[in-house]
């Protein structure tokens, strides 16, 4: 699995206007495990950002966006896309919506082996 961390939550809402329609997308899968994904998280973003003025119109969980299959080209709604998932989530939605505005919410910080009684311990550390 890979290891995510949130970035801090002053510098995601520095790339984010007021005005603009605002989605937010996040993986079940790794993000989840790491509690930096997942619904729940999604939804506090979510409340955070309209309590100091943003305008959140969506909400979307996708079981892995790290695989390119189990995107879909409407699943995007707003001007703007806040990616709760890994660089290889990013990257995809990136490739997959080339004109829009994808905003990366999490670092990934490297892979990492979840064990029996849910603890994360990471194997590597990327750059």
């Amino acid at each position: 699995m890979i290891i995510t961390k949130m970035r801090p939550y002053k510098e995601i809402k520095s790339q984010l206007k007021k005005r603009e329609k605002i989605g937010i997308v996040s993986c079940t899968l790794c993000a989840q495990l790491c509690h930096t994904g997942g619904r729940e998280v999604m939804k506090k973003l979510a409340n955070r950002l309209k309590k100091d003025g943003f305008n959140v119109v969506d909400q979307d969980l996708i079981g892995g966006p790290c695989n390119y299959s189990r995107l879909e080209a409407n699943e995007l709604r707003g001007d703007v896309s806040i990616v709760l998932a890994c660089d290889a989530g990013v990257y995809n939605l990136k490739k997959l919506f080339p004109k829009r505005r994808i905003i990366p919410a999490l670092k990934t910080v490297g892979l990492g082996a979840y064990d029996n009684k849910g603890n994360i311990d990471l194997v590597r550390k990327f750059g």
